[in-house]
Order: structure tokens, then sequence, then C-alpha cells
């Protein structure tokens, strides 16, 4: 048991799940970014939301996935970026949970706004908890190392 926690816990293995979950987190954005209607669709077949705030969220969530994404990989601001995606995750967690148990036969959305493209099913809350557990694991080991502040840190000592 003590080899597994410390080989999770290691920093190199804490970096590539960061990189990992911040590509994860960025890929997924990048099609909602420029399909905001059609996201808002795929938004709406999961019936969750009030009708007036589903053109807002459409529009905000990939903008904040892909921040956090992008500040997960560079590892700036590390701690909150990890708690953002746990965040997200139990969101998407209960939609598609929701979803599932009342078999709406409906797109994810998650990587694409074509609503043709991936049918939810349970691999996609699978998924969901896979990358859950990569945010806590990141947010509760040490997770600094190989951050882009670090190295930046270290050079200015080395140039000092």
């Amino acid at each position: 048991m003590k080899r597994a926690v410390k080989f999770i816990s290691h920093p190199l293995f804490i970096l590539i799940l960061r990189v990992a979950l911040g590509v994860v987190f960025v890929v997924a954005s990048l099609d909602k970014i420029q399909y905001p209607d059609q996201f808002a669709k795929n938004i709406a077949n999961y019936k969750l939301l009030p009708y007036q705030w589903i053109h807002g969220v459409a529009i905000a969530l990939p903008w904040l996935e892909i921040i956090v994404g992008s500040l997960l990989i560079m590892g700036i601001w590390i701690k909150a970026n990890a708690l953002l995606t746990v965040s997200m995750l139990l969101a998407f967690i209960f939609a598609v949970s929701q979803a599932l148990w009342r078999q709406l036969d409906i797109s994810c959305g998650c990587f694409s706004t074509d609503p043709l493209a991936h049918k939810m099913t349970r691999w996609t809350l699978y998924w969901n908890l896979i990358w859950l557990s990569w945010g806590g694991m990141i947010f509760f080991f040490r997770s600094e190392a190989y951050s882009l502040p670090q190295i930046l840190r270290r050079k200015k000592a080395v140039e000092n």
C-alpha cells in the first residue's frame, strides 16, 4: 500500500495527471467555443437548467474549461484550478447520471456539439469519475513540481 501511495503522490505522476487533465479540458472546450448555439442545444437536452440560463452557461462554460485547462497545463494556481476542475466534474457527473437514470437518448456534448457525435453511455460517466479522481490527486498531493512558476523561480535563482 505504501508503494502505491508513493507512486500516485510522486511529483512526476502528478505532473502527468495535471497536464492530461488540462488537455482534456482544453480539447473539450474547443468545439463548444466555436458553436455556442449548438452547445446550448446540448445543454437544453439535459433538461436541468432554466431556459434563461442555458445560453449564458453555453457561452461561459467552454471559456472556463479552456482557461482552467490551460492553467493546469502550465501549473499556475494549481490547487485553485484543480478545485474548479473537480467542481465542474461533479456537476458533469450529476448531469450525466440523471440523464442516464432518466434514460435520455442524448449526446453528452462533452467534446463535440454534433448531436450524432457521441451518444451518452455509462462510459461517459466512468470517464468523468476517472477525471474526478485525477483532479482529487492533483489537489491533495504535492503538485507544484514542474510548474511554470517553479521553473521560472529556479531560473531566476540560477541567474542571481
